[in-house]
């Protein structure tokens, strides 16, 4: 001996409860979905900016390397091309020194930009979070 009329309020409280976990859950997932495909737009930015680097040194060694050798060719005994070698030593550190710098430059910059990435996005939570926004929802 159930009553109707509360046997429907309970199935309306069950059918609400159902839609918001539904709705929380579909939040939960765009969020998540968002936050990766900004963490791989970030990562295939910072590859290719790592890559633009690395061919930027590779052809600078190519180029540096190059003119030594022309240079060995003009060498008059041993001290002369033992200068020469010094001299193409010392290219090697300066351009991997240099290198380094880049790299951390590129990484700096990622950082900067995921940091603000993510403030944007908890921003952007807490705005559709705020206790006044769920008593809309709850209210519709």
């Amino acid at each position: 001996m159930k009553n109707p009329k509360t046997t429907e309020a309970v199935e309306e409280m069950a059918s609400n409860a159902a839609e918001q976990a539904h709705e929380s859950f579909t939040h939960f997932n765009s969020a998540l979905i968002k936050a990766i495909e900004r963490n791989r737009t970030m990562a295939q930015q910072l590859m290719r900016a790592m890559q633009e680097e690395s061919l930027r040194f590779v052809n600078t060694r190519l180029e540096r390397t190059g003119r030594v050798i022309e240079r060995s060719r003009d060498c008059q005994g041993v001290p002369a091309l033992m200068a020469l070698q010094h001299d193409w030593l010392m290219d090697i550190a300066r351009d991997y020194a240099e290198l380094n710098k880049r790299f951390g430059e590129v990484l700096r910059e990622a950082t900067e930009q995921s940091t603000a990435q993510a403030e944007e996005a908890l921003s952007d939570a807490a705005r559709k979070s705020k206790p006044e926004n769920l008593g809309e929802r709850a209210a519709a």
